[in-house]
């Protein structure tokens, strides 16, 4: 019988359709075989010999070359069409950029806007036009992540953004406009809703518990071992209980912190080990699969007002399953494929 699950991050609903439940191979979409990609096309602006084609470099991990020359082993350039403008490129009113007021709930707020300030940064991860987050070895991998942490901290210091959202979309139902393998990162003027359902949700549980949301969600899931897909020291890699996509993963610390600032050396290696092999699984799993990476972490501690309860996570999202009329008119997900299907799948002990 399908049963109708509740996500305590989101507040969401899942129907997790048991009798409906489909092996990997079921997947035909994903499981398509695309013609090999090259290690370089000479018309991909994020390829070796094309760093004119990008505008400047902002950060790089070099062997070789200048800046904006070949030589690199990860690069970062500001987006060439960005989501949102650095504010010294635009002349911006000050009056009109108060990243702590958000709309009213009233007829004021009908045609409510602000100046589309911010940054929008794209994190070049490998030189080789195929490469796969499967494929890298965890050096490789840890570099990746050393990147996105330094980026990450540089545009929390800009006094206008107030959050900063990394994310990676891959293949076309990810959204990906480019093959060539990249990171993106966000910096907005304001917390989005979806953040702020999740820091609303830890806060309340931690109001009437005194203890992290996460921590606990980490540890009771842990003891159940059931939908756990991958772990190691520092990190686990669990099947949500409510996943609303099929084989959607979750990568959580297993210790409290607060934020991916303050990943550590050895803790970003760790991180990358879990990356690696995860990711390694999906590419067994699925010849040709499309997904959405998606980091939640607060800034840093010191923009907060009081100490924050939050405790940073990665989503990953499979576009196995088509959102159709009832995700968009109802946001309540249908999910052919139980988590505890899944993390079997992915090696995880039943």
């Amino acid at each position: 019988m399908p049963e109708l699950r509740y996500d305590i991050l989101s507040g969401t609903y899942t129907i997790t359709a048991s009798e409906r439940s489909k092996r990997p191979n079921d997947f035909r979409s994903a499981q398509e075989h695309k013609e090999p990609v090259p290690e370089t096309d000479p018309g991909c602006p994020f390829c070796v010999g094309n760093e004119s084609e990008t505008p400047p470099e902002v950060y790089a991990l070099r062997d070789s070359g200048a800046e904006n020359e070949p030589g690199w082993r990860v690069r970062v350039v500001p987006n060439k069409f960005p989501a949102l403008r650095p504010t010294e490129t635009e002349e911006v009113d000050p009056g009109r950029v108060d990243t702590q007021i958000t709309p009213e709930v009233d007829d004021t707020s009908m045609y409510w806007s602000m100046p589309g300030i911010g940054a929008h940064e794209v994190v070049v991860e490998s030189p080789l036009h195929n490469g796969t987050l499967g494929d890298y070895t965890v050096d490789e991998m840890t570099e990746i992540i050393e990147t996105l942490k330094q980026r990450y901290r540089v545009l929390c210091d800009d006094k206008y953004i107030k959050y900063v959202q990394i994310f990676r979309n891959w293949g076309p139902q990810g959204g990906a406009s480019l093959l060539h393998p990249h990171f993106q990162i966000i910096g907005l003027p304001l917390m989005p809703p979806e953040v702020s359902t999740e820091m609303f949700r830890f806060r309340e549980y931690e109001s009437k518990t005194g203890r992290c949301l996460m921590c606990d969600y980490v540890e009771r899931e842990t003891e159940k071992d059931e939908r756990v897909a991958l772990r190691n020291e520092e990190f686990i890699v669990l099947c949500p209980f409510a996943s609303r996509f099929s084989f959607e993963t979750l990568i959580v610390p297993r210790k409290h912190s607060v934020t991916f600032s303050e990943l550590d050396n050895d803790k970003a290696r760790q991180l990358a080990e879990v990356f690696a092999s995860l990711f390694r699984a999906y590419e067994d799993l699925f010849s040709s699969l499309s997904y959405n990476i998606v980091f939640h972490t607060l800034p840093t501690p010191r923009r907060s007002r009081k100490p924050p309860t939050d405790h940073w996570h990665i989503h990953v999202y499979p576009r196995l399953n088509v959102e159709a009329g009832l995700e968009k008119g109802a946001a309540v997900w249908i999910n052919p494929t139980p988590p505890e299907l899944a993390a079997l799948q992915f090696g995880g002990k039943g």
